[in-house]
């Protein structure tokens, strides 16, 4: 149950956030920045989507109506009302905000269905059990404005007031009300005061039930209808247990349930248990914030493809950090700033190191503890009203922080830094027509990989190869350019050898590597000499077009490169240079190898990357 006690101790945390609404900011591709509200949830509470809000005065008259832009309302809720379904949730309203149907007595009337009397009289049963409670309630500006509530749905006529406002639209006709969208709505209510504070978004209010609901709950206890014993969550004895916990989790599966116990008949609980207590009881108290906490925190700071929802957080005294690995996070972003303005690159050793520094020192301005715990879980809903854990690891900040150096130490390829994106990798593997099945299941096993084995798996390694040894199946040469840089990082992790260095390393003469390196001159020369005139501008070197034969057989390809090579070693100003590495490279060849022509390995795109950056960098150098 360790996750589980760790989103309680989320939500015991973050409790001075109950009710507060929040905002995640969002920046699409498209510009254009779009918002999204987020709430902790108050145990005993549920969120409610409310299409029309009336307002009342204090003495419980009505004061006006209107359909809401802001539907999603927090709502008091008990146990039955807040998971109810099927033909007998008629009979199971919520407290004060609910269904026109449970609140208004004049439903049944204008419905033309009876059932809705008991509906409405379930209703005021309940509403009066709670403000009999709220009577001896220190607070008492909670009893009078709920009391002007109770008044209000007691003397009033809901659907005729609604329908006298023309809430139902300009001149509908009363035979033509029970047809209208609103007929069915679900209603918020407020009394209007001087400060202009909605009661629904008022933290007394939201205390006033979950003492009362508890309250409720141990009477229960000890009259029988709910149990007590051990809260395997947090190993707390005679506690108020639960076997209904809370629904709305996920945002695409509204119904889904992370626990459920209602395995009951037939081949019951796999035949291993006859009840489901004898599985596992879990404290009321314990779902509601663990629940509670899970969604609050996938809103804030979730990322979901398809059906899987990634999530990582680090609870830092009272704030709750977003230490995700698949979408950059503040304290990677902030290090990796700092690491590309101060870091000098020399070696792979070197680079692991600074980089790990640098992210210490990020955690350490921020007052993380690195002895803190970082979480990293998945969710996945395959079917419909179930979801569950399909992953979690915690470990401390610490061996968070060295798994990232490690692995950005593994991955540099030269001197320019970049969040490793992991779902922008798995486009580069795959294309862009990669479904959200296999994006979501490559997410993950990257992810696993980097904070495990940094192992990488050899069947995402050739897929990527077979993508960048055929740069003319691309539409443009920035993406092949992106898809090639990616495959040499993660060849670069998959060999992870000592020779292969951050930089071009000139005295390593592995057969792949070297063939890499006399590729990239080839390009880079032609490439030069096209950019320079007008006619050719945009054509396809000969390296990247015979790049696919090139992979498979190294020398014979070669030869018809370098005699197509010729016309341009002779126009370009850098013949000498590359000449001389050319020869240098052959030279570093061994001729009596009968391998010699054999299909390359994925060093070569590591040699053809560092070679085409180390060209680059010191034309740079030599220009300025």
């Amino acid at each position: 149950m360790s996750w589980l006690s760790e989103f309680v101790d989320v939500y015991d945390k973050n409790e001075k956030n109950l009710g507060i609404t929040s905002y995640r900011i969002y920046h699409p591709k498209s510009g254009e920045e779009s918002k999204k509200a987020y709430q902790m949830l108050p145990v005993s509470h549920i969120f409610l989507n409310c299409t029309l809000q009336i307002d009342l005065n204090a003495d419980g008259t009505f004061a006006g109506a209107f359909v809401v832009d802001d539907p999603k309302t927090i709502v008091p809720a008990t146990i039955e009302s807040s998971i109810r379904s099927g033909s007998g949730s008629y009979l199971v309203p919520l407290p004060v905000d609910d269904k026109l149907q449970y609140l208004a007595r004049d439903y049944s009337k204008w419905s033309g269905d009876e059932k809705y009397i008991e509906s409405h009289k379930k209703y005021l049963e309940q509403f009066r059990a709670y403000l009999s409670f709220l009577k001896e309630y220190p607070d008492q500006y909670v009893y009078r404005t709920l009391q002007a509530v109770y008044r209000y749905v007691t003397e009033n006529d809901i659907i005729n007031d609604l329908w006298t406002g023309k809430i139902f639209g300009e001149n509908v006709a009363k035979e033509k009300v029970a047809g209208n969208n609103l007929f069915k709505s679900t209603v918020r209510f407020n009394i209007r005061n001087p400060e202009n504070v909605k009661r629904f978004e008022n933290r007394r209010f939201f205390d006033a039930w979950t003492q009362y609901y508890h309250q409720v709950l141990q009477t229960d206890t000890v009259s029988g209808g709910t149990d007590e014993g051990i809260d395997y969550i947090t190993g707390e004895e005679n506690v108020i247990l639960t076997s209904k916990h809370p629904k709305g989790i996920l945002d695409n599966a509204a119904n889904a349930k992370l626990i459920s116990a209602n395995d009951t008949t037939n081949f019951t609980f796999k035949g291993r248990f006859l009840t489901a207590d004898e599985a596992v009881t879990i404290g009321y108290d314990s779902s509601q914030k663990a629940h509670a906490a899970m969604k609050w925190l996938l809103t804030k700071q979730g990322f979901k493809i398809g059906d899987r929802y990634y999530l990582a957080w680090e609870v830092n005294g009272e704030n709750t950090a977003d230490l995700s690995i698949v979408s950059q996070n503040p304290l990677l972003a902030l290090a990796q700033k700092k690491f590309a303005e101060t870091t000098e690159i020399d070696t792979n050793t070197n680079i692991a190191e600074n980089f790990r520094k640098v992210l210490i020192d990020g955690a350490n301005k921020d007052d993380y503890s690195l002895q803190g715990s970082v979480h990293l879980i998945e969710l996945e809903s395959p079917v419909n009203g179930r979801f569950g854990v399909v992953y979690y690891q915690a470990m401390s900040l610490q061996q968070y922080i060295n798994k990232f150096a490690s692995w950005y130490g593994k991955i540099t390829i030269d001197d320019r830094q970049s969040f490793f994106n992991l779902k922008q990798v798995c486009y580069d593997i795959y294309g862009d027509r990669v479904d959200d099945k296999r994006m979501a299941a490559t997410v993950s096993q990257l992810s696993h990989m980097i904070l495990g084995s940094q192992i990488v798996p050899w069947s995402l390694l050739s897929a990527i190869y077979n993508r960048a040894i055929r740069p003319a199946s691309f539409n443009d040469d920035k993406g092949w350019r992106r898809v090639m840089r990616t495959a040499s990082k993660l060849f670069k992790a998959y060999y992870d050898e000592g020779e292969i260095k951050t930089m071009l390393n000139d005295s390593y003469h592995d057969r792949s590597y070297s063939f890499g390196r006399l590729l990239a001159i080839a390009d880079v020369i032609e490439e030069g000499v096209l950019q320079g005139s007008e006619n050719n501008e945009g054509r396809v070197t000969n390296a990247k077009h015979y790049m696919s034969s090139f992979a498979q057989r190294p020398l014979d390809t070669w030869k018809i490169i370098y005699t197509n090579l010729q016309p341009y070693l002779r126009k370009s100003k850098y013949s000498f240079k590359a000449s001389k590495l050319i020869d240098e490279i052959f030279a570093s060849l061994d001729a009596e190898d009968k391998h010699l022509n054999d299909p390359l390995n994925g060093k070569f795109l590591i040699g053809y990357s560092q070679q085409r950056n180390d060209w680059y960098q010191k034309k740079k150098t030599s220009n300025e």
